[in-house]
């Protein structure tokens, strides 16, 4: 199936059906107007990104690093007194924002997506650094498996699990650019769904995978 550019890009694309976040994603805080909110948590995890690669390309002094902890051990007496259970967070849960508002895998950004595909690009920043500038060999199987599990979830599909993720390396997958990413259904039957996904820098294939997602029974966790 080719895919189609979709006007909405994260539209469609990980809607999770009766789980909560679809792609409308409104925030657990009471009140927002949810596209504004949205705009500000986004802001928010691009900042903590952002700090996440500033923090490992530096050399602080000592000051500089005790003034760190102790403004981060502020922000983090802040929020302590609003946990949340799972189902009420924000964090990665928002699937119409880029990344789902999350800090913890590269910045996805989708282009196109269908029932059975999907397009984007992907950005290892200098967080991700495994050395001389290539990308830590654990970060490429965890954006694998963002995509493709959030593909094997969308279009209304029950829920699934990684089984498996099977990922070989083929080339240095840089630091730094913007990297096209994909990810297809091989196929689906019964409750098994296979799925491949690449990583190409310009014609140069990195990475490719596949995974098995299957479908849990009512009631799985």
């Amino acid at each position: 199936m080719t895919s189609q550019p979709n006007p909405e890009p994260h539209k469609g694309f990980g809607d999770l059906g009766e789980r909560p976040w679809k792609a409308a994603g409104l925030p657990a805080h009471p009140g927002a107007d949810p596209a504004a909110y949205g705009r500000s948590w986004e802001t928010l995890a691009n900042a903590l990104s952002g700090f996440l690669d500033a923090l490992a390309e530096s050399v602080p002094g000592r000051e500089t690093v005790e003034a760190l902890a102790a403004d981060l051990t502020t922000w983090s007496d802040k929020l302590k007194p609003l946990a949340s259970p799972e189902r009420d967070r924000v964090f990665g849960r928002r699937t119409d924002l880029h990344g789902r508002g999350q800090s913890m895998s590269p910045k996805l950004v989708v282009i196109r997506s269908d029932r059975d595909s999907v397009e984007g690009t992907v950005h290892f920043g200098s967080y991700f650094l495994g050395g001389n500038g290539a990308v830590h060999g654990g970060a490429i199987p965890l954006i694998f498996d963002e995509i493709l599990g959030r593909l094997a979830n969308s279009a209304d599909r029950p829920p699934s699990r990684t089984a498996y993720l099977h990922t070989d390396f083929r080339s240095i997958t840089p630091i730094g650019p913007d990297l096209s990413i994909r990810a297809w259904f091989v196929s689906e039957e019964g409750r098994k769904r296979i799925l491949r996904a690449t990583i190409h820098h310009g014609d140069t294939l990195c990475a490719e995978a596949e995974g098995l997602f299957v479908a849990l029974r009512p009631g799985q966790p």
